[in-house]
C-alpha cells in the first residue's frame, strides 16, 4: 500500500514538474519571428489582388530567380517592400508573419502610392550596370516616360538616358522651386522634369542642390479659371473612354490568349483627339498630353486591327495585340494623373 502511494506521489509530482515546461518550450516558437513595426504598418496600408490566373512568387525581383510559391487569380495579399525602381513587390498572404518572395507588380491588381512602400536592401542583388544604384528615405513616381538630363533645364542640357514611366526612383535634391529633381535611376544620376512625377506636398523638404543657374522665366499670361477647367474636363472625358477601350481590349485578348472563343466584333476606328490653336491658349499643357495621346491611339488602332482577322489568331500576334492594349492603357492613365495634378494646380 505504501509502495503503490508512493508512486502515485511520484506520477503527480512528474506531472507537475513537466507542465510548466511544456508551456516554457512552446512560448519560443511563438515569439521566433516576430513582425517588424515598419511591415505592420505597410501591410495593413499596402494590398493587392492577383490579376492573371497564376503566378509565381520568386526568391528575388528576378524572372530568373527561383520559384518559391504559388498565387492564383483573385486572391489577396499584403505588400511589405518593393525592389529600388518599385517594378516588385515583395508579398505575404494575410495575417502570416513570414513573406512569400517577390513578384512583378503588372500580375497585381493595385491602387496606392507605391513610392512610399519600404525598400528592400537585398533587391539591390538584382540590379545590373556600371552605376552605383543609391536609396533614399524619399522617392517619386514617375507618371510619364522622361529624360534623366545633366542639367535642370531643356535649352542647355543633355538627355543621358529616357526613364520609363511607372517606375519609382530615388529623389536627392531639387532646384529652387522643385520643378526638377535630381535623382539616381538604377546607378545613373541627373536632373528630370518634376512636372513628370506623381506629385508628393512635402517635395521641398529635399534639399536644395548648390550652385544652380537663375529660374527660367517665360512670360504669364492669365488665363481664367473656368476657361482651363473647362479644357480638362473636356480632354480628360475623352481620355477616360479611351482607357476604358484599352481595358476591355487587354481583357479580350487575354481572353482569346487562354484559349476562349470569343465575338469577332471589333470596335469603330478610333480617332485623335481633336484640338486646336484656341484650346492649346485656354490651356497649354495640351501641347504637352494630347501629343502623347496619339502614341496611345495608335496602340489602340494596332490592337483592334488584330481583332479584325477573324479566325484563328496566332499565338505571337494575340501576344503582341494584348501589349499593344496594355501600353495604350499606361498612356492613358498616365494622362488621367496628369490631368488631376493639373486641375489641383489650377483650382
Amino acid at each position: 500500500m505504501n509502495a503503490i502511494l508512493k508512486n502515485s506521489i511520484l506520477l503527480l509530482c512528474l506531472l507537475v514538474v513537466q507542465w510548466p515546461l511544456t508551456a516554457q518550450e512552446a512560448t519560443p516558437t511563438m515569439q521566433a519571428t516576430p513582425t517588424p513595426i515598419s511591415q505592420t504598418t505597410a501591410s495593413t496600408a499596402f494590398t493587392a489582388i492577383v490579376d492573371v490566373e497564376s503566378a509565381f512568387v520568386r526568391v528575388l525581383p528576378s524572372e530568373e530567380a527561383e520559384a518559391v510559391a504559388s498565387v492564383f487569380a483573385d486572391e489577396r495579399l499584403e505588400i511589405v517592400s518593393r525592389n529600388l525602381d518599385g517594378t516588385w513587390f515583395e508579398v505575404r498572404r494575410p495575417g502570416r508573419m513570414t513573406n512569400l518572395g517577390w513578384m512583378f507588380n503588372e500580375m497585381l491588381l493595385w491602387d496606392f502610392a507605391a513610392e512610399y512602400l519600404s525598400f528592400n536592401e537585398t533587391a539591390n542583388a538584382t540590379i545590373a550596370g556600371d552605376g552605383i544604384p543609391v536609396t533614399t528615405d524619399y522617392a517619386v513616381f514617375i507618371i510619364e516616360g522622361v529624360a534623366l538630363r545633366t542639367w535642370p533645364s531643356l535649352q542647355n542640357s543633355q538627355r543621358i538616358l529616357n526613364i520609363p514611366p511607372s517606375v519609382i526612383v530615388p529623389a536627392i535634391k531639387r532646384n529652387q522651386d522643385a520643378s526638377w529633381l535630381y535623382v539616381n535611376y538604377l546607378g545613373t544620376e541627373g536632373w528630370i522634369s518634376g512636372f513628370t512625377t506623381r506629385q508628393r506636398a512635402d517635395v521641398m523638404q529635399l534639399p536644395q542642390a548648390p550652385n544652380l543657374p537663375p529660374l527660367e522665366t517665360i512670360p504669364v499670361i492669365v488665363i481664367p479659371p473656368e476657361l482651363q477647367l473647362e479644357q480638362v474636363t473636356r480632354f480628360r472625358t475623352w481620355t477616360e473612354d479611351k482607357l476604358l477601350l484599352a481595358q476591355n481590349l487587354e481583357n479580350f485578348w487575354w481572353s482569346v490568349f487562354r484559349g476562349e472563343i470569343m465575338p469577332c466584333n471589333p470596335p469603330a476606328e478610333v480617332a485623335n483627339y481633336l484640338y486646336g490653336d484656341g484650346d492649346v491658349q485656354q490651356l497649354p499643357e495640351l501641347d504637352r498630353y494630347a501629343p502623347r495621346s496619339v502614341t496611345a491611339v495608335r496602340y489602340l488602332r494596332d490592337s483592334i486591327g488584330a481583332m479584325r482577322q477573324c479566325g484563328v489568331v496566332q499565338p505571337d500576334d494575340v501576344y503582341t495585340a494584348r501589349n499593344d492594349a496594355i501600353n495604350a492603357k499606361i498612356i492613358f492613365q498616365a494622362t488621367l494623373e496628369q490631368l488631376d495634378n493639373l486641375e489641383a494646380q489650377i483650382r
